[in-house]
């Protein structure tokens, strides 16, 4: 049976949540920013914002000169999640499954962006149509949000659908067959593939900046320049996704954040700071005996851009020296450009219980580098525990000014 999914995306969402709870903000330029940074940048500004020259990114000094009438606000993930929250109940009625799109964790409603899968619901295209704009009416007379709405065959085209009328237009319909002709004359960088830490400056390079360009490109010729990438990039490019749309499910992760003091492309003061993120998911996963893995790295640049790198692993890394190993590869694989870094955040999620083998005999298990590294971990936390953070330091971080904070959340 030939798929109907409809995306619904109300367009800089934690803005226009913050214009919900204060109608006083109505068109004056807003930008979001980190309630515990000491040099602040923006994480997402309003339109008119943007118009005075304020971009994602920019340092709130500067923006503040920029735009003399800008309000600063700091981010209110759990606020937004709550509206989002709000509006997947007003959506659970018209589709047997709706998926929330994007956010920390598998479930989070706070992108404000959602997959609905319309398929045999209604009898016809149309009428899956109709069905769609009442969703979004619903949405707007309910929430006094707009949202814009993309309807397709896949979750892919419907998010991009919705993405080419934002922020004031109201519904795309592609129709089926129509995906490949109906993304040729977009910019590349709509496609997910496309926007890779690896991919996007390749890209670049090669002068690839729509879609058709890749499209007349073959599978062979995108493997060999992309690897693994360049046949997902294939696909995306002729609209091609079967993932399906799924109900929302919470998963557990544990996540270290920093937003650097000054920012900086030193390779080693990083290294540094990817040790510290490292040592606290640690610890925060020791804390509850916990596993992890699949590790991601994303690296926010001063210019606004990022980079993600990932790995899963056949067995999570158990030490300390282990995971940072691995954060350390991470960063290595992220760092792709010499822009000073503003922000590194590290995730770490498949997590599980850990599990230790009970020896079958009465007998003491024999002492080896991973039973002493693990005793060690443990008397070093319960030290920190006793006298503090900063009562066991790894000499590398003390070059530049760094100590341990409190766990990871999760």
């Amino acid at each position: 049976m030939e798929r109907t999914i409809l995306h619904v995306a109300i367009d800089s969402f934690p803005i226009q949540a913050e214009r919900l709870r204060c109608p006083k903000l109505a068109g004056r330029p807003l930008a979001l920013v980190p309630s515990e940074s000491p040099r602040p940048h923006v994480i997402m500004p309003s339109r008119e914002a943007c118009e005075a020259g304020v971009t994602r990114g920019t340092p709130l000094v500067l923006a503040r000169r920029l735009c003399r009438d800008l309000v600063a606000l700091p981010i209110d993930r759990a606020y937004y999640g709550g509206i989002g929250e709000s509006i997947f109940g007003r959506l659970a009625p018209f589709a047997p499954v709706v998926e929330p799109a994007g956010g920390p964790g598998s479930g989070s409603s706070e992108s404000g962006r959602f997959f609905l899968d319309l398929t045999g619901v209604a009898r016809t295209h149309s009428e899956a149509r109709d069905r769609a704009a009442r969703a979004g009416s619903d949405v707007e007379s309910s929430f006094g949000l707009h949202p814009t709405l993309g309807v397709a065959v896949n979750k892919l085209v419907s998010r991009v659908a919705a993405q080419v009328v934002a922020p004031d237009g109201d519904l795309v319909d592609v129709s089926a067959g129509s995906e490949a002709s109906f993304l040729a004359p977009l910019s590349v960088h709509m496609l997910p593939a496309a926007r890779g830490a690896e991919v996007a400056p390749r890209l670049d390079l090669l002068s690839v900046r729509f879609v058709r360009e890749v499209q007349a490109l073959s599978p062979a010729h995108l493997a060999r320049a992309f690897g693994k990438a360049g046949l997902l990039l294939w696909r995306q490019a002729r609209g091609m996704d079967s993932t399906p749309v799924r109900a929302p499910a919470f998963r557990p992760h544990v996540t270290a954040e920093e937003t650097l003091a000054c920012e900086t492309n030193d390779r080693r003061a990083l290294a540094a700071h990817a040790a510290r993120l490292a040592a606290e998911v640690g610890a925060g996963l020791r804390a509850r005996g916990e596993e992890a893995r699949w590790l991601m790295l994303a690296v926010d640049y001063a210019d606004g851009r990022g980079a993600r790198a990932r790995r899963t692993f056949a067995r999570p890394p158990l030490g300390s020296a282990e995971l940072r190993a691995a954060v350390a590869e991470l960063l290595g694989r992220a760092l792709t450009r010499r822009v000073r870094v503003r922000r590194l955040r590290l995730d770490a999620r498949g997590i599980a219980r850990g599990a230790t083998q009970l020896p079958l005999w009465d007998v003491q298990p024999e002492e080896g580098p991973g039973s002493r590294a693990a005793a060690l971990e443990s008397t070093i936390d319960g030290a920190r525990e006793r006298f503090g953070a900063e009562a066991l330091v790894p000499a590398a971080w003390m070059l530049h000014g760094l100590t341990i904070r409190p766990s990871a959340r999760s």
